[in-house]
Protein backbone atom coordinates (compact mmCIF):
# COMPACT_ATOMS: atom_id res chain seq x y z
CA UNK A 1 0.00 0.00 0.00
CA UNK A 2 2.98 2.48 0.70
CA UNK A 3 4.48 1.78 -2.13
CA UNK A 4 1.29 2.40 -4.24
CA UNK A 5 0.94 5.63 -2.72
CA UNK A 6 4.90 6.77 -3.16
CA UNK A 7 4.29 5.65 -6.62
CA UNK A 8 1.64 8.55 -6.98
CA UNK A 9 3.13 10.64 -5.39
CA UNK A 10 6.17 10.52 -7.40
CA UNK A 11 3.75 10.82 -10.28
CA UNK A 12 2.41 13.71 -8.75
CA UNK A 13 5.57 15.42 -8.76
CA UNK A 14 6.84 14.47 -12.07
CA UNK A 15 3.98 16.10 -13.66
CA UNK A 16 4.71 19.40 -11.87
CA UNK A 17 7.31 20.87 -14.65
CA UNK A 18 7.58 24.32 -15.89
CA UNK A 19 5.35 23.51 -18.78
CA UNK A 20 2.46 22.14 -16.90
CA UNK A 21 2.44 24.65 -14.35
CA UNK A 22 2.45 27.28 -16.96
CA UNK A 23 -0.26 25.72 -18.99
CA UNK A 24 -2.30 25.80 -15.91
CA UNK A 25 -1.76 28.79 -14.66
CA UNK A 26 -2.98 30.27 -18.65
CA UNK A 27 -6.12 28.08 -18.32
CA UNK A 28 -6.85 29.51 -14.70
CA UNK A 29 -6.31 33.13 -16.13
CA UNK A 30 -8.10 32.54 -19.82
CA UNK A 31 -11.01 30.88 -17.51
CA UNK A 32 -11.40 33.76 -14.81
CA UNK A 33 -11.09 36.18 -17.90
CA UNK A 34 -14.13 34.57 -19.61
CA UNK A 35 -15.96 34.19 -16.16
CA UNK A 36 -15.57 37.94 -15.92
CA UNK A 37 -16.68 38.71 -18.84
CA UNK A 38 -19.76 36.95 -19.45
CA UNK A 39 -21.69 38.75 -21.81
CA UNK A 40 -19.53 38.39 -24.65
CA UNK A 41 -21.16 39.06 -28.00
CA UNK A 42 -22.09 35.80 -30.14
CA UNK A 43 -19.91 36.95 -33.18
CA UNK A 44 -16.73 37.15 -30.50
CA UNK A 45 -17.22 34.06 -29.01
CA UNK A 46 -17.26 31.96 -32.80
CA UNK A 47 -14.07 34.10 -33.34
CA UNK A 48 -12.87 33.41 -30.28
CA UNK A 49 -13.85 29.35 -31.05
CA UNK A 50 -12.18 29.51 -34.31
CA UNK A 51 -8.67 31.41 -33.43
CA UNK A 52 -8.75 30.55 -29.15
CA UNK A 53 -6.71 27.54 -30.06
CA UNK A 54 -4.02 29.38 -32.04
CA UNK A 55 -3.76 32.41 -29.72
CA UNK A 56 -3.81 30.11 -26.42
CA UNK A 57 -0.99 27.68 -28.07
CA UNK A 58 0.76 30.86 -29.28
CA UNK A 59 0.30 32.56 -25.67
CA UNK A 60 1.68 29.46 -23.91
CA UNK A 61 4.35 29.11 -26.53
CA UNK A 62 5.71 32.45 -25.31
CA UNK A 63 5.43 32.08 -21.51
CA UNK A 64 7.22 29.05 -21.75
CA UNK A 65 10.01 30.34 -23.93
CA UNK A 66 9.98 33.22 -20.92
CA UNK A 67 9.88 30.72 -18.04
CA UNK A 68 12.68 28.20 -20.02
CA UNK A 69 14.88 31.00 -20.78
CA UNK A 70 15.15 32.01 -17.19
CA UNK A 71 15.62 28.37 -15.62
CA UNK A 72 18.61 28.04 -18.11
CA UNK A 73 20.07 31.40 -17.18
CA UNK A 74 19.73 30.50 -13.91
CA UNK A 75 21.42 26.75 -14.44
CA UNK A 76 24.42 28.60 -16.85
CA UNK A 77 24.48 31.87 -13.54
CA UNK A 78 25.03 29.23 -10.55
CA UNK A 79 27.54 26.73 -13.14
CA UNK A 80 29.66 29.79 -13.59
CA UNK A 81 29.35 31.35 -10.39
CA UNK A 82 27.95 35.02 -11.53
CA UNK A 83 25.87 37.11 -9.65
CA UNK A 84 22.13 38.27 -10.45
CA UNK A 85 23.08 41.71 -11.69
CA UNK A 86 25.68 40.51 -13.86
CA UNK A 87 23.49 38.02 -15.44
CA UNK A 88 20.32 40.26 -15.67
CA UNK A 89 21.85 44.20 -15.90
CA UNK A 90 20.78 44.48 -19.36
CA UNK A 91 17.18 42.83 -18.52
CA UNK A 92 17.62 45.96 -15.49
CA UNK A 93 17.87 48.13 -18.02
CA UNK A 94 15.06 47.53 -19.78
CA UNK A 95 12.43 46.89 -17.52
CA UNK A 96 10.68 50.54 -17.46
CA UNK A 97 11.10 50.48 -21.40
CA UNK A 98 9.16 46.79 -21.06
CA UNK A 99 6.62 48.00 -18.19
CA UNK A 100 5.63 51.04 -20.58
CA UNK A 101 5.27 49.17 -23.69
CA UNK A 102 2.85 46.46 -21.46
CA UNK A 103 0.71 49.65 -20.11
CA UNK A 104 0.40 51.06 -23.84
CA UNK A 105 -0.68 47.52 -24.88
CA UNK A 106 -3.02 47.41 -22.09
CA UNK A 107 -4.56 50.38 -22.52
CA UNK A 108 -5.13 49.74 -26.42
CA UNK A 109 -6.60 46.71 -25.48
CA UNK A 110 -8.59 48.02 -22.76
CA UNK A 111 -10.21 50.53 -25.20
CA UNK A 112 -10.85 48.93 -28.02
CA UNK A 113 -12.61 46.79 -25.65
CA UNK A 114 -14.49 49.32 -24.20
CA UNK A 115 -15.95 49.96 -27.57
CA UNK A 116 -16.27 46.69 -29.05
CA UNK A 117 -20.26 46.23 -29.31
CA UNK A 118 -20.01 49.64 -31.35
CA UNK A 119 -17.37 48.30 -33.46
CA UNK A 120 -19.01 45.56 -34.88
CA UNK A 121 -22.24 47.66 -34.75
CA UNK A 122 -20.06 49.51 -37.43
CA UNK A 123 -19.01 46.98 -39.01
CA UNK A 124 -21.99 45.14 -39.15
CA UNK A 125 -24.78 47.20 -39.94
CA UNK A 126 -22.55 50.39 -40.99
CA UNK A 127 -22.99 53.78 -40.68
CA UNK A 128 -26.25 55.12 -42.01
CA UNK A 129 -28.02 52.80 -39.18
CA UNK A 130 -26.53 54.90 -36.40
CA UNK A 131 -28.94 57.06 -34.72
CA UNK A 132 -29.27 60.76 -35.03
CA UNK A 133 -27.10 63.06 -33.09
CA UNK A 134 -25.24 59.73 -31.58
CA UNK A 135 -21.48 59.72 -31.93
CA UNK A 136 -20.47 59.02 -35.39
CA UNK A 137 -17.20 57.16 -34.81
CA UNK A 138 -14.49 56.68 -37.64
CA UNK A 139 -17.49 56.43 -40.48
CA UNK A 140 -18.20 60.69 -40.71
CA UNK A 141 -16.08 60.83 -44.01
CA UNK A 142 -17.12 64.18 -45.48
Amino acid sequence: METKQKSRWQRFKEWWTIDHVVDLCVDALLLIWEVVSSPILIVVRIIRHFIGDWFVGGLKRIVKGIVHWFARKREYRKAHGHGILRTYWWLILLSPFIFFILFIFLAIITGVSQDLSTMIELLIRGCDSLQPGAEQYWCNIS
